[in-house]
């Protein structure tokens, strides 16, 4: 680690937070931000109109909560540019209201960043902690950024980013109800962004019933299906060949694990197709294709699993 006594020169880092109703949960955001302990953080919370005691909890860490909004928004998004409007950090990052940092993860970025003055984007490892109370930890793969438009490989409260590649790519796409950050990854790459992962395990990530990821379903579907035509290889054409693998065999069991018995005539189609795609678009391209969470989802089975 960098020694305490240059701590003083290092970057702001703003971290927006949107929530809504989020009395049981937005207090552990608020302990994790307050743990940090690094010095130059602004936090800024963009309420939606909660009507529970959202709104009287984050005034009890007023010691931490740099400014707070609240007024009505169209979603996520939206709220998360209302903060990021509003912000004035050299870094830039957002926790969403029931996820946490990890021990000493502001300092770690802010260390690398320092580091790699030509780096724009640092995304890091994350403890996932699912509705069953069962957890894994991710690791950002090697493969990230070449395969970034189709999957989405970056957790989310374990990336950070400069001031000066956000306001060069604009802001978060509001269209966009779930996948906005995996859109956002995709635009930050199309405007020069470099990005670097490391090791460190940066956030916790929580899944509950009642989280929005949790219960993505066919309104992901449609997004990553945006994401993947807009940014992808092939001229987008992967997007077509992907809902294609979906709805043919993914939405019957093919791709889940344990892989199911399945009609002997619809197993043999499956791997003749896939040999042809394999063929026309390369191997690595194909076995990409991650849209079985959301399969999942969509016909009630854990999807984490």
């Amino acid at each position: 680690m960098i020694g305490l006594d240059s701590r003083a020169n290092w970057p702001k880092i703003s971290v927006v937070t949107a929530c809504l109703n989020a009395e049981k949960t937005i207090e552990r955001t608020l302990r994790s931000i307050e743990a940090q302990r690094y010095e130059h953080l602004e936090f800024i919370v963009v309420d939606g109109l909660s009507n529970d005691r959202t709104l009287e909890i984050v005034r009890q860490y007023g010691h931490v909560v740099s400014q707070v909004i609240s007024e009505k928004d169209r979603g996520v998004a939206e709220a998360l540019n209302k903060g990021f409007r509003l912000a004035s950090g050299e870094l830039l990052c957002y926790l969403n209201a029931d996820d946490c940092f990890a021990p000493e993860a502001l300092h770690r970025v802010a260390e690398k960043f320092l580091a790699y003055p030509e780096i724009d984007v640092i995304t890091g490892g994350c403890q996932r902690v699912f509705a069953d109370e069962s957890t894994a930890v991710t690791i950002v793969p090697g493969h990230f950024v070449r395969l970034m438009a189709l999957r989405n490989d970056i957790e989310q409260p374990s990336t950070f980013w400069r001031a000066s590649i956000h306001h060069k790519a604009g802001e978060l796409d509001a269209d966009y109800l779930l996948a906005f950050d995996w859109e956002w990854w995709n635009r930050l790459r199309s405007c020069g962004a470099r990005f670097m992962a490391i090791e460190d395990m940066l956030s916790v990530y929580y899944f509950t019933d009642d989280n929005l990821t949790s219960k993505a379903g066919m309104q992901v579907i449609n997004e990553m299906y945006r994401i993947t035509k807009k940014y992808g290889p092939y001229r987008g054409c992967l997007a077509d060949v992907y809902h294609f693998l979906f709805r043919l065999f993914d939405m019957h069991g093919f791709y889940d694990r344990p892989f199911d018995k399945q009609n002997l005539i619809r197993r043999f189609l499956f791997g003749a197709t896939l040999s042809i795609l394999y063929a026309a678009f390369g191997r690595e391209t194909i076995n990409s294709y991650n849209w079985n969470w959301a399969s999942k989802q969509i016909r009630g089975i854990t999807w984490y699993k």
